[in-house]
C-alpha cells in the first residue's frame, strides 16, 4: 500500500547563521542546504523516510540510507501529484525527490500557444513560441530563500503556484492507495486527489459525489485558509490544521470553533497543531489535547509537514482508532525533523527506525 500526496513543490534554499543578521553587512552562513520543499512535498518525503525505516527493520531496506532508483519506485513509494514546471530547477527537484524515494507525477499545464500576429504564418508563431520569452519565467518552479538565525527566520519566495492539468497524468495515478493528503495550494490537483477512487454515482444528484466515499481516508493539511477550499471540504475525512487556519468570518478562532465549522462539511475528525504547545483534537465526538516533546535549539522549518507525512503513514497502518497514539507518533517524528538543520539531515536519524518499531 502507498499514499498519494497532492500540492506544492518549491526549491528551498536554506542558510543558517549563528547571529542575527546586520542588513548593512554581508554575512557567511554556518550551514547551507538546497532541496525540494512545499507542504505536500515535505510530507511525502517524510512518508518515504518512514517506509525506508520500516524496510530496514524488516531486513529489506538500504541500511546505509543511500539513494537509488529502486527506492524511488518501490511498492511503498509515495506518489506526489504536483507541478514541477520547466527548466534546470525543475530537473533538480525531480532528481532530489527520486533520491529520497518519492515518485513524482508532474501535472504542469502545457504552455498556451500564442495567437499568430497579423500577417504571420502559423509556423512562424510556433517558432516564436519556442524562442526564450519572458513567459517562460512564469513556468519555472517557485524558489524560497530562507535564512535561519537565533532571532528567528527570514523568508523570500517567488510565485508559489504553477498552473496544473491533472488530466495529463490521470492514467498514471495509483489504482489503490491507503491514504490521500492534500495541502490545498492547487485546487485542480487537490480535487483530482480527493476524488481518486470515488465510486461512479448518479450524475443528476449534485450531492452524490460527496456522499460516495472511497475506501481510503482523505486528509487536509490546513496550514492556512484558502478561498478555494470551500468546495473541496466535502471530500475531506480528516483535517489537520494549524493555528493559522482561520475560516471566513473567523479572524482569531479557537480550536473548537474551527472543528465545529469543519463538522458542517461532514468532517468529524479534526487535529489542530499549535507550534510548541499541545496538539488539540476533535475525533468522532471525543476531544482532548496531547502534549508534545520540547526540542532545544529546534530548526522548525518543515516541522508541520513532517507531522502530516507521519500522520498519513500511521493512519494508513491502522492508526485511526486511537487519535492520541496517532498524534504522539506524528509529533515524535516532527521532533526528529527539527533536531537538525534543514529538511534532509534528519532523514538518516536512527530514531526513525525506533519510532517505526514502537508503532
Amino acid at each position: 500500500m502507498t499514499a498519494l500526496f497532492a500540492g506544492l513543490t518549491t526549491l528551498d534554499v536554506l542558510h543558517r547563521l549563528d547571529h542575527g543578521p546586520d542588513p548593512l553587512l554581508k554575512v557567511t552562513s554556518t550551514d547551507f542546504t538546497m532541496a525540494a520543499g512545499g507542504p505536500a512535498t515535505n510530507a511525502a518525503v517524510t512518508y518515504a523516510a518512514l517506509c525506508e525505516a520500516s524496510r530496514v527493520l524488516n531486513g529489506s531496506g538500504d541500511e546505509a540510507g543511500a539513494a537509488s532508483s529502486t527506492r524511488a519506485y518501490s511498492e511503498e513509494a509515495p506518489t506526489l501529484l504536483t507541478a514541477l514546471g520547466e527548466g534546470p530547477v525543475s530537473a533538480f527537484l525531480a532528481a532530489d525527490l527520486a533520491a529520497v524515494g518519492v515518485r513524482v507525477l508532474d501535472a504542469t499545464a502545457p504552455a498556451a500557444s500564442p495567437a499568430p500576429e497579423a500577417g504571420e504564418h502559423p509556423t512562424d508563431a510556433g517558432e516564436r513560441e519556442s524562442a526564450p520569452t519572458s513567459s517562460r519565467a512564469s513556468r519555472e518552479p517557485a524558489v524560497s530563500s530562507i535564512i535561519e538565525h537565533p532571532r528567528g527566520r527570514m523568508v523570500a519566495s517567488t510565485n508559489a503556484r504553477l498552473d496544473a492539468d491533472p488530466e495529463r497524468v490521470a492514467a498514471e495515478l495509483p489504482e489503490r492507495v491507503g491514504a490521500v493528503l492534500i495541502d490545498g495550494h492547487n485546487p485542480a490537483l487537490a480535487h483530482a486527489a480527493l476524488t481518486l477512487g470515488v465510486p461512479e454515482v448518479d450524475g443528476e444528484d449534485p450531492f452524490a459525489p460527496l456522499e460516495a466515499r472511497p475506501p481510503h481516508p482523505r486528509i487536509l493539511d490546513g496550514g492556512s485558509w484558502k478561498d478555494w477550499l470551500t468546495p473541496l471540504l466535502g471530500f475531506v475525512d480528516i483535517a489537520v490544521v494549524s493555528e493559522d487556519f482561520a475560516p471566513p468570518l473567523m479572524a482569531r478562532p479557537d480550536g473548537a470553533q474551527v472543528a465545529e465549522f469543519l463538522r458542517g462539511f461532514g468532517i468529524t475528525r479534526t487535529v489542530r497543531t499549535r507550534g510548541d504547545r499541545s496538539v488539540q483534537y476533535w475525533w468522532d465526538g471525543a476531544s482532548g489535547e496531547v502534549p508534545i516533546e520540547a526540542v532545544p535549539d529546534a530548526s522548525t522549518l518543515g516541522a508541520g509537514d513532517a507531522f502530516h507525512g507521519a500522520f498519513a503513514w500511521a493512519i494508513e497502518r491502522g492508526g485511526d482508532a486511537d487519535p492520541e497514539r496517532l498524534i504522539r507518533f506524528a509529533s515524535s517524528v516532527a521532533a526528529v525533523s527539527v533536531s537538525s538543520f534543514g529538511t534532509r539531515q534528519w532523514l538518516a536519524s536512527p530514531v526513525l527506525a525506533e519510532l517505526v518499531r514502537g508503532w
